[in-house]
């Protein structure tokens, strides 16, 4: 799944292009994608309308208009969100189609059918409840070591489950919560409540610190994930353990190990983090 370095990647290639575009028609090709109105009434009643910004909240995309509303787009598993300046043929896992008035085109492309649309005003954004429960951004003012320090006193977890709850922080997945980890030198199935302050204080630092070199390299590409320009995010190679099971460390060099915290498939160094 797209993660907040790959999502921000996406919403700043967007920011580049989209505003001040004008939709001339919608082509839904899979009316399940888009939850919030009716895939036929996004066809009718989004054209005409402009693009004024594009902007990030956790793992969701925002493209608001210039009458007031916002199409939200959670990619999940394997969605992506493509820019091309003219049309082109799109395969059988392009699902919606914006086509806009000076021939550009913006394509929404699931494989696996699970990421969706919403097609509606801010102030019904708590009827998508993943984006109305969204904890603090882990890249703002608002999320602090002292926040981290009291939402891991209040929650019987280990700390990687803590930190892939996004009511607790927004955008941080699999890939950015077991390279914050490994950084911070504190195991993933280690209690929240067991971290001292100065390890709250060391995995603050990495979570912010990871997140920032990966939207530097456009983020990381395992498998689906593309930019709005349809390239491959260049962060895979700087990844320290995240499916590294059987590699040497880099720091230490001892064997990087894979097991399983809260459901998730989890790697990290037995020695860096003990």
């Amino acid at each position: 799944m797209p993660e907040l370095p790959e999502v921000e990647t996406i919403r700043s290639g967007l920011e580049c292009v989209l505003p001040g575009k004008k939709v001339a028609a919608v082509e839904v090709r899979y009316p399940q994608a888009v939850k919030t109105p009716t895939a036929q009434e996004l066809q009718e009643k989004l054209p005409g309308r402009t693009v004024n910004a594009v902007r990030r909240r956790g793992k969701y995309l925002q493209i608001f208009f210039n009458c007031g509303t916002v199409l939200v787009v959670h990619l999940r598993m394997t969605g992506r969100l493509l820019f091309s300046p003219a049309p082109q043929n799109w395969d059988k896992h392009t699902h919606v189609l914006f086509y806009f008035c000076d021939g550009s085109v913006l394509a929404f492309h699931d494989v696996r059918k699970f990421g969706t649309i919403y097609w509606l005003t801010p102030d019904r954004f708590s009827e998508i409840h993943g984006l109305h429960t969204l904890g603090p951004e882990p890249l703002s003012a608002d999320f602090t070591a002292c926040y981290l320090q009291e939402q891991a006193k209040r929650r019987k977890t280990s700390i990687k489950s803590l930190l892939l709850d996004q009511r607790v922080v927004a955008g941080l997945g699999n890939i950015y919560a077991d390279e914050a980890l490994h950084r911070a030198g504190i195991r993933p199935d280690r209690p929240a409540t067991s971290l001292g302050a100065g390890e709250i204080t060391a995995l603050h630092r990495s979570i912010r610190a990871v997140l920032q070199e990966a939207i530097c390299f456009r983020g990381t590409t395992m498998s689906d994930y593309r930019d709005a320009a349809g390239r491959e995010g260049g962060f895979r190679e700087h990844l320290r353990v995240y499916r590294r099971s059987g590699l040497p460390c880099p720091c230490c060099g001892q064997t990087i190990v894979r097991t399983v915290v809260g459901g998730r498939g989890t790697y990290f160094c037995p020695r860096c983090q003990r």
